[in-house]
C-alpha cells in the first residue's frame, strides 16, 4: 500500500507541470516498472491469450444452439392448350432451432485436451510470475548500477579533493624550493587524472540512470525523468549467517514449474491423440417450421416438427492424418520432457553457483571494509610521515591511490553482493528484497 501511494504521488505530481526532483527507494522503482514497463504489458497479453485458449477448450461442455430462417420465392410458367401460358408465383417460409451437444469426442479426446489446456494455462501463469520477477530483477540490477555509479563518483570526488589539497601544498613547497619540479609534475598529473576520473564517473551516472529509466519504462523526456534513487534507503548486504540459512529449494522456479506443467500437458495431448481411433458420440434436438403463407397466424405453426437423436461417427480412414497427429503429439511429448530435464539441470547449476558466489561476495564485502580501514589508516600515517620528511612524495601518492581504490572496491563489493543475492532469489522463484 505504501509503494502504491508513493507511485500515485509521483504520477500526480508529474501531471501538474513543474516537477521537483523525486526520490524513490528500490520498492518504489519496482512498482514504477510494474506500472510502466512494456515487458509487463507483454506478459499480461500472453497470460490473457492463454486464458482465452483455455476457455475455448471448455466450449464443448456447453451445447450449441443454432437458429435459421429463410424465405424462398418461386416463379413458374405452364403452357395451356391454345398456346397460352399461365404464370404462377409462390412464397415459401421456414425457420428452425437446432440444439446439439458433444457427448464424447473420439473416446474422450476433448476431456483430455481440456485437462492439457488447463495445465498449459497454469504454465502460462508461472511464466507470468517469471516475467514479473525478470522485470523486478532488471530494475534491481539497474538500480544498483546507479548506486554503484553514484558511490564511485563520490569516491572519485573524495580522491580528487585529496589530490587538489596535495597539489596546493606541493605548489607552496615548490615556490620555496621544498620540492623538485619532478615531484610537482607528479602531483599535477595525479590531480589531473583524478579530475578526469570524476568527469568519467559523471558520464557513468548518466548512463546508469538511463538504464534504470529504460528498465522502469520511463521516457527521459517525461516528467518522471526527474526521479532519482533514495540513497538513505539502500539495503545492506545480508550477514553471512543469514546467507547460509537461505533454503536452496528451487522447486518454485517459474521456468521450471512451467516446463513441468507443459511436460504433463504434452503427455495428455499425446494420449488424446491416440484416442483418435475411437468413435465420437453427439446428441441433437431440433424444431422446424415451414409454410407458404404468413397470413393466417392461427395455423401458422401447424406445419412444424420436432426431432431428437444420437449420432455415432467413427473415422475409419482419413489419409493417415490421424497417424500424423499422433506421431507429432508423441514428438512434442518427448521434446517437452527433454526440455524439462534441461531446465532442471540449468536451474540446479545456477542456484548452486549463485549460492557459492553470494557467500564469496559477502566475505569479500567484509574484507573490503577491513581493507578500507587499513587504507585510511595507512594514508593518515603516510601524510604524517611525509610532513616529517620520513616518506617520499611518490609513496604518499601511492597511499592516496590505495585509499581511492579501497573506497571503490568497497562500493563494488557491496553492489555485487546485493545483485548476486537478488539473482539467487529470482532463481529460487522468490521476490528479492526491495526494502526492509
Amino acid at each position: 500500500m505504501t509503494v502504491l501511494l508513493l507511485v500515485t504521488a509521483v504520477f500526480f505530481t508529474a501531471q501538474t507541470g513543474d516537477v521537483p526532483a523525486q526520490e524513490l527507494d528500490l520498492a518504489g522503482w519496482v512498482a514504477l516498472a510494474y506500472h510502466n514497463s512494456p515487458a509487463v504489458s507483454s506478459a499480461d497479453a500472453s497470460l490473457f491469450s492463454s486464458q482465452a485458449s483455455f476457455t475455448s477448450s471448455r466450449s464443448f461442455l456447453w451445447p450449441s444452439l443454432t437458429m435459421s430462417a429463410g424465405i424462398t420465392k418461386n416463379w413458374s410458367g405452364v403452357s395451356l392448350p391454345g398456346g397460352e401460358t399461365m404464370n404462377t408465383e409462390s412464397n415459401f417460409y421456414s425457420t428452425g432451432l437446432s440444439l446439439s451437444q458433444e457427448l464424447l469426442q473420439s473416446g474422450g479426446q476433448n476431456w483430455l485436451n481440456m485437462q492439457a489446456s488447463e495445465l498449459t494455462l497454469q504454465a502460462a501463469e508461472s511464466d507470468y510470475k517469471g516475467d514479473i520477477l525478470a522485470v523486478a530483477m532488471d530494475v534491481i540490477s539497474s538500480y544498483y548500477g546507479v548506486l554503484e555509479a553514484l558511490e564511485l563518483k563520490k569516491a572519485a570526488e573524495a580522491a580528487h579533493e585529496r589530490s587538489e589539497s596535495q597539489l596546493l601544498r606541493t605548489e607552496a613547497l615548490y615556490r620555496i624550493g621544498g620540492v623538485t619540479t619532478l615531484e610537482l609534475l607528479q602531483v599535477q598529473v595525479q590531480e589531473s587524472s583524478d579530475n578526469l576520473a570524476v568527469s568519467r564517473k559523471d558520464q557513468s551516472v548518466f548512463a546508469a540512470y538511463s538504464n534504470l529509466y529504460n528498465a522502469s519504462g520511463v521516457d527521459r523526456s517525461d516528467d518522471l525523468s526527474h526521479t532519482f534513487i533514495k540513497l538513505d534507503a539502500v539495503l545492506e548486504p545480508l550477514p553471512m549467517e543469514s546467507v547460509q540459512s537461505i533454503s536452496l529449494d528451487y522447486s518454485e522456479n517459474p521456468g521450471l514449474v512451467a516446463a513441468s506443467l507443459r511436460a504433463q500437458a504434452a503427455e495428455l495431448q499425446a494420449t488424446a491423440a491416440g484416442r483418435g481411433y475411437w468413435p465420437s458420440l453427439r446428441a441433437s434436438a431440433g424444431w422446424s417450421w415451414s409454410d407458404n403463407t404468413l397470413d393466417d397466424i392461427d395455423r401458422m405453426f401447424d406445419n412444424d416438427g420436432y426431432n431428437v437423436g444420437l449420432n455415432l461417427s467413427w473415422n475409419i480412414f482419413d489419409g493417415l492424418l490421424r497417424e500424423s497427429r499422433i506421431n507429432s503429439a508423441r514428438a512434442s511429448d518427448l521434446a517437452s520432457h527433454a526440455a524439462l530435464e534441461t531446465m532442471q539441470n540449468s536451474v540446479r547449476t545456477s542456484v548452486e553457483s549463485l549460492s557459492n558466489s553470494l557467500k564469496i561476495d559477502i566475505q569479500y564485502y567484509s574484507d573490503s571494509e577491513l581493507m578500507l580501514e587499513q587504507a585510511r589508516e595507512q594514508y593518515r600515517l603516510s601524510v604524517m610521515s611525509y610532513e616529517m620528511g620520513a616518506l617520499s612524495l611518490m609513496d604518499l601518492l601511492d597511499a592516496q591511490s590505495d585509499l581511492a581504490q579501497s573506497e571503490a572496491n568497497l562500493v563494488s563489493a557491496k553492489v555485487t553482493a546485493l545483485k548476486t543475492e537478488a539473482s539467487l532469489m529470482v532463481q529460487l522463484g522468490r521476490m528479492p528484497r526491495v526494502g526492509e
